[in-house]
């Protein structure tokens, strides 16, 4: 759920595949800022990712789906799959349930228990929306509370819906998301792309050590960087996760023996 229209613009004029997760981010008309350009990569990056890992008939779970534009990459990669998208916000589960027939579009939080809750909808920059107030790239939030079903993915993804690949990108909300999905984590054993940082997830009361210490205890899986891993680069060990913390906000996670 990612940035500007101005950014949008320019990487239409100058990418093969524009991704587009609604977040505001500064730059000129004809270079996006660099906290676009990080993001910009992300996405290459998370498109990378799909197109190595799955195949024709694998399963894709897209939490904070926004508008579609990994959802559609998702189906492009894996066409015979079974994908969820997860989407909150009325006019966007609507919008994709239009542009998508073919995907389980469910208009609900992810969270770590079933629950009706209030959800932040920031409507001039509505990629920032969330269970809980961020920090925001703008000054200016336009905040309207509206009232949303929370669910676990253990309670709504069927036993014998094995995903592939689980992504998440929910404003801080990925940790509480993850405590959900540990039955459907543990026996689908799926790549986990994410987003975290002390911006969004720290908003939550989450450390990156507890972030850590829940994948490398809890999941049995190893945390790295999608630009490590499709380099064939070591995962982190908890020093290295907690020095980069900073510097990087979308990770990957990788089940121990694949």
């Amino acid at each position: 759920m990612r940035w500007a229209q101005q950014t949008i613009d320019w990487f239409r004029r100058f990418a093969r595949r524009p991704v587009n997760r609604g977040k505001t981010t500064t730059g000129s008309d004809d270079e996006p800022s660099p906290g676009a350009q990080k993001n910009l990569q992300y996405d290459r990056e998370t498109i990378a990712v799909m197109e190595r890992c799955l195949q024709h008939h694998s399963l894709c779970i897209d939490g904070g789906a926004h508008r579609g534009d990994l959802l559609k990459e998702m189906f492009r990669i894996a066409p015979g799959g079974r994908h969820y998208a997860f989407e909150p916000l009325p006019r966007l589960a609507r919008q994709l349930r239009r542009d998508f027939p073919d995907a389980r579009v469910r208009q609900q939080a992810l969270g770590k228990a079933a629950d009706r809750a209030e959800f932040l909808h920031v409507e001039n920059d509505p990629g920032y929306s969330g269970l809980k107030a961020r920090e925001y790239d703008r000054p200016d939030p336009v905040i309207r509370t509206l009232s949303v079903d929370v669910v676990r993915l253990d309670d709504v993804i069927p036993r014998e819906d094995q995903p592939a690949f689980i992504k998440l990108d929910l404003e801080g909300g990925e940790y509480d998301a993850l405590l959900g999905a540990q039955g459907v984590i543990d026996r689908a054993r799926p790549l986990i792309v994410f987003e975290a940082g002390a911006r969004s997830t720290g908003r939550y009361g989450v450390s990156p050590s507890q972030l850590f210490e829940l994948f490398d205890t809890k999941l049995d899986y190893r945390l790295t960087t999608m630009e490590r891993w499709l380099a064939g680069q070591r995962a982190f060990d908890q020093d290295e996760f907690l020095a980069i913390y900073d510097a990087e906000f979308f990770y990957l996670g990788e089940p121990r023996g694949q």
